[in-house]
C-alpha cells in the first residue's frame, strides 16, 4: 500500500528541515497560495515584465511548501533568472556555477554586467529594441523569466514527482515571512517547492 498524502508531505518537511541554512519549513495554505499568485501576477505589466515560471510551476503542484533560509544555504542547481525575448531567444542568465562561469568567459559574444549576470546579446541592441519607436514597428519585448529549478533532495524521495522549487518575486517573498512570522530580514529569504504524489 503506498503511503498517506500527509505522510508523504511530513516526508518532504522531514527531509528539507536539517538542510544547512533552513530556518523553517511551512505548508501553504490555498489563501497563502492565491495571496502570492496575485502578487506575482501584478509584475506581468512593466517596461521589461518579470515573468515568474517557477513559482507558478510550485503553486501549480498539488503541495507546495516555502522555505525560510539564510545565506548558508546551497546555491541552486541552474540559473533562477534569465532575460528572454519574445521568440524564446535566451538574453543573459544568471551565474550559479563556476562552469557556467568559465563557459561565459570563453565566449566571445557574452558580455558580464556583474560577477552574477551575463548578457548574451550586445545590451545596445537590447536596448534599440525597447525604444518606443522600434516596439512599435517590431514589438520584440523581452522578460525576466524566473524558470522552474530542480530541488533535488526532495526528487530523490521514492513518493514525489513532478518536483520544483523557485524563488518568489521580493513582495512575495515579504509575504511568506510574515505568514511563517519573521522579520522582514534581508539576510533571510524564501524558496518554494512544489510537488505532486506519485499514485
Amino acid at each position: 500500500m503506498s503511503k498517506k498524502p500527509e505522510d508523504v508531505l511530513q516526508e518532504v518537511i522531514d527531509t528539507i528541515n536539517p538542510l544547512r541554512g533552513v530556518l523553517d519549513v511551512g505548508v501553504l495554505t490555498d489563501e497563502v497560495r492565491k495571496n502570492v499568485l496575485k502578487i506575482e501576477m501584478d509584475k506581468a505589466g512593466e517596461l521589461i515584465p518579470v515573468i515568474n515560471m517557477g513559482v507558478n510551476e510550485c503553486l501549480n503542484r498539488d503541495y507546495t511548501v516555502a522555505i525560510i533560509k539564510n545565506a548558508s544555504f546551497r546555491p541552486p542547481p541552474t540559473a533562477t533568472v534569465q532575460l528572454v525575448d519574445n521568440k524564446g531567444n535566451l538574453l543573459g542568465e544568471e551565474i550559479v556555477s563556476n562552469n557556467q562561469k568559465k563557459k561565459y568567459k570563453e565566449d566571445e559574444k557574452a558580455k558580464f554586467i556583474n560577477p552574477d549576470f551575463v548578457l548574451l546579446k550586445d545590451q545596445k541592441d537590447i536596448e534599440e529594441d525597447l525604444k518606443t519607436e522600434n516596439l512599435e514597428k517590431n514589438p520584440t519585448k523581452q522578460a525576466f523569466v524566473l524558470p522552474p529549478v530542480q530541488f533535488i533532495e526532495v526528487e530523490e524521495l521514492e513518493d514525489t514527482c513532478d518536483v520544483v522549487s523557485s524563488s518568489p518575486d521580493p513582495l512575495a517573498d515579504l509575504y511568506l515571512k510574515e505568514v511563517f512570522n519573521f522579520e522582514d530580514d534581508p539576510k533571510l529569504a524564501s524558496i518554494l517547492v512544489g510537488f505532486n504524489i506519485k499514485d
